[in-house]
């Protein structure tokens, strides 16, 4: 496991070496579920000049991330209201499903 920053899906060469070494999985919340998670965080680059809202995680800024993060995944987990011990299950059973095809 591999748990990359959340800039490095942005290049397109970066995506092609994640995938030359393994699944790509990305682990997705709603804007309120992400606020809540990085709001008291000083350590995300992404928030660090800008104001920590759920306005900000909507903007178009954000949108066009979420979409090469999207773009770049094997597999898309949502968490919101899910235990680590669920997130962890899914997983297992999304990447068993893949190896299947």
């Amino acid at each position: 496991i591999i748990s990359c920053g959340g800039g490095v899906a942005l290049r397109s060469e970066n995506v092609v070496e994640m995938k030359k070494n393994g699944k790509v999985v990305l682990l997705t919340a709603s804007p309120e579920t992400i606020y809540e998670r990085v709001k008291d965080s000083n350590d995300r680059p992404a928030f660090k000049k800008k104001i920590k809202s759920v306005e900000f995680i909507c903007t178009v800024e954000w949108k066009k991330r979420k979409e090469k993060y999207e773009d770049a995944a094997d597999v898309v987990i949502r968490t919101d209201g899910k235990t680590i011990l669920q997130i962890c299950e899914e997983l297992i059973t999304r990447l068993m499903e893949l190896e299947e095809k």
